[in-house]
């Protein structure tokens, strides 16, 4: 009887531990929903374009919700295999075709603009590709605009106990054209 017990005891307790574990490592999964757009890459972040049912070239979209998977060099981005419509023209007419592909998604995280993403930001690219790299929105100090520019000049800062991070992009027609990368150490 003492065995029974003990056998008992025993295995109830191992239930506990292993119920308790269980419960404590399970993790929220990060989802997109059905018609979720996505990217091409996770390097500049230009939307995967499809033909529609009259060819004309759009954003592809989801067909189905997917589960996001980290990106191991830029956890700004996530990726998962996703399905999608796209049309192909087979003699005079479009053809719908459903697709897959590994699809990027921009998963900013907030902690700041590095050094590392400021010098990822090159010559040419929008103000969108610049923030998928840095994963932070900038403030918007100036407009110019004239026949032959349209220039936004922007900045973003942050303050700890010991830097001051300051820095300015200028982008003329949606394309990064200068920047600059301040910092103070005290």
């Amino acid at each position: 009887m003492k065995k029974i017990f003990k056998v008992v005891t025993t295995g109830v307790f191992a239930l506990g531990i292993f119920t308790g574990i269980a419960a404590k490592t399970e993790a929220a999964t990060v989802t997109k929903p059905i018609g979720s757009t996505f990217l091409k890459s996770a390097l500049y972040g230009d939307s995967f374009t499809v033909q529609d049912s009259t060819g004309k070239t759009v954003a592809a979209k989801t067909t189905n919700a997917v589960t996001l998977n980290s990106f191991s060099s830029n956890k700004n981005f996530s990726y998962a295999t996703v399905s999608f419509i796209d049309y192909d023209k087979v003699g005079t007419k479009w053809v719908k075709y459903t697709k897959t592909a590994t699809g990027y998604f921009f998963t900013p995280i907030k902690d700041g603009i590095t050094y590392n993403e400021f010098t990822q930001a090159k010559k040419g690219m929008t103000y969108n590709q610049v923030v998928s790299i840095t994963g932070e929105t900038m403030t918007l100090e100036s407009t110019y605009r004239d026949p032959y520019s349209d220039v936004k000049e922007y900045s973003w800062s942050k303050e700890t106990d010991t830097t001051d991070t300051t820095i300015y992009m200028t982008f003329d027609f949606n394309k990064l054209d200068s920047k600059s990368f301040y910092m103070d150490e005290y």
